[in-house]
């Protein structure tokens, strides 16, 4: 623990249900971090995100379906996240699926059992090169911004002095001119005239004018009086009979809604989709069906951003629509969340071996919907 940088504390967010493990943390590390905890409550994590601003985000979990883990991704799309890397301390079955499924969300995996001082050895080392490297590429971006200010600099001085020299010969014949000209005027009158007499005309009195009266008008002749101008008459047998009509405006396009993003759900439960419609639909165009026969060929005659996919149907099952959606080329590449109320592990893999882009279990959380949402469709 020598080998720590104290010169600064590191602002620490911790979340993990595990307390003790968490208030063992906070205690060893007082020295060297500024610790505070979170819940995995969505609101708590972005409002300390946007009160701390911590330098790391550190997550104890104990499972792969854990919460805390379904955030990290949502996080790393949201505004108030401020780029801290994020550290998750498993257990070994946790750590040895993460390292089989990487999430990009997540910087660092650390298998527990871990000593508390290599934990912070760790986080320190890694904020250390953090910083070092945004110190260099700081550097080098102020290097190449100074570069570019000294050839601008050379570019304006090279100009200047092109301008100065294609000026100097213009400036010199203007001497010359002048110069000539003032001995050429001189010449005329003294070298040349010399003989003649100059004769000066007497100054002439300037004959009083007495000022007009004000009370005598002014005669004003027949010829010079302004006659009073008519107005001009127009003739109206050049009009045409009958007025041009305006060519008439082409109509404007249609816009899509709002500019919202277009979002299918797809659950035999009407009373789910009732609800999701109900929530979302003022932030998205939601468009529901109660089973799959017409999925695919909705997709094929509409554009949309998201599919929200019910696992469990009878009859065309979700599994049996994703599988559809991607060997199409025109649906392979939309977003798929599925939605499922199954708890059996087996099943919960099953669905994972699919690999779609996100999984919710029943019942829905919205706020992990709506987070899963933002992040999948920007």
């Amino acid at each position: 623990m020598n080998s720590i940088n104290t010169s600064r504390k590191y602002n620490v967010l911790i979340n993990g249900r595990n307390m003790s493990i968490v208030m063992d943390f906070i205690t060893h590390s007082e020295a060297y971090f500024k610790c505070l905890s979170t819940s995995d409550c969505w609101q708590d994590v972005l409002g300390h995100f946007e009160l701390f601003k911590p330098d790391i985000y550190l997550c104890f979990v104990d499972s792969i379906y854990s919460k805390i883990l379904t955030q990290t991704n949502a996080l790393r799309g949201d505004a108030l996240y401020n780029d801290a890397p994020i550290f998750v301390v498993a257990d070994e079955e946790t750590y040895e699926e993460l390292e089989q499924n990487p999430r990009p969300a997540i910087s660092v995996v650390i298998k527990r059992p871990i000593s508390t001082d290599n934990l912070i050895l760790r986080m320190t080392m890694h904020l250390e090169q953090r910083e070092r490297a945004a110190k260099l590429e700081a550097e080098k971006e102020a290097e190449r911004i100074a570069k570019l200010e000294a050839r601008r600099a050379e570019a304006i001085a090279a100009e200047k002095s092109a301008k100065a020299a294609s000026a100097a010969p213009q400036v010199r014949k203007a001497d010359e001119k002048r110069k000539t000209g003032i001995w050429e005027n001189w010449e005329e009158p003294i070298f040349k005239d010399h003989k003649k007499p100059v004769k000066f005309k007497p100054l002439q009195p300037k004959a009083e004018t007495k000022p007009a009266s004000p009370s005598a008008p002014n005669p004003v002749s027949p010829e010079t009086a302004p006659t009073e101008q008519q107005p001009a008459k127009t003739d109206f047998s050049q009009e045409p009979k009958t007025a041009q009509k305006p060519e008439a405006a082409p109509p404007a396009q249609e816009k899509k809604a709002g500019g919202k993003k277009h979002i299918l759900i797809v659950d035999d439960d009407r009373t789910v989709l009732k609800m999701l419609k109900t929530a979302l639909e003022e932030e998205y165009d939601i468009t529901t069906m109660v089973n799959g026969v017409m999925v695919e060929k909705f997709l094929m005659a509409k554009d949309v951003d998201m599919v929200i996919l019910d696992y469990e149907m009878p009859g065309l099952t979700g599994a049996d629509i994703f599988r559809k959606l991607k060997v199409n080329e025109k649906t392979e590449k939309i977003p798929v969340c599925f939605l499922t109320g199954i708890s059996d592990r087996e099943k919960i893999m099953e669905v994972m071996s699919l690999r779609p882009h996100s999984y919710l279990l029943k019942p829905i959380d919205m706020d992990m919907l709506k987070a899963a949402i933002t992040n999948l469709t920007n």
